[in-house]
């Protein structure tokens, strides 16, 4: 298997922190399929880099504020906040592309439901959607396993360092 291709990509499940929660996904132009904000990770990036770039390419949010900051490990390390799914993704050849794979870092991140405003572009086909609109939706069974599985969870309650310090 040497000579198998490998891309690294990385990618954002964005999911409202609302009641019903709600994702937001995309319409993937070339594949007629709903899918989560990603893409392939360029060369001066990171995989949290590159979901926090993607995101705002695709849909025009700024996911950043929602995700946990590198942190500074010594004068050569910085620490990368991990993502919620490491997937390996077949990817069937087409076109001039080959048969290869994706190394795909997704983030999941919680956050108010917004109005989106892509990049020029970019898909035009965005929605916020419920659980029980996911199975009548074309996408792939993985992101709708891990969508599902990440609206069953209850969000954490967001506190500040303030609000820790005033309960000790």
């Amino acid at each position: 298997m040497s000579n198998v291709i490998k891309h690294h990509t990385a990618g954002v499940f964005i999911l409202s922190d609302g009641t019903p929660g709600k994702v937001l996904l995309q319409l993937h132009k070339k594949l007629g399929k709903w899918m989560q904000q990603g893409g392939h990770i360029e060369s001066w990036e990171n995989p949290l880099e590159a979901a926090i770039r993607e995101a705002k390419e695709e849909v025009g949010l700024d996911i950043a504020p929602y995700l946990p900051a590198p942190s500074r490990l010594d004068e050569v390390a910085e620490e990368i906040p991990l993502p919620g799914y490491i997937l390996e993704e077949h990817i069937a050849a087409h076109g001039a592309e080959p048969d290869h794979y994706h190394i795909d870092a997704n983030y999941v991140v919680r956050m108010p439901e917004q109005v989106c405003n892509p990049a020029s572009g970019e898909s035009r086909q965005l929605g916020w959607f419920s659980e029980d609109e996911l199975d009548d939706l074309p996408m792939f069974d993985n992101s709708r396993i891990i969508i599902k599985r990440e609206l069953a969870k209850k969000p954490a309650t967001l506190t500040t360092i303030a609000d820790q310090e005033d309960h000790k």
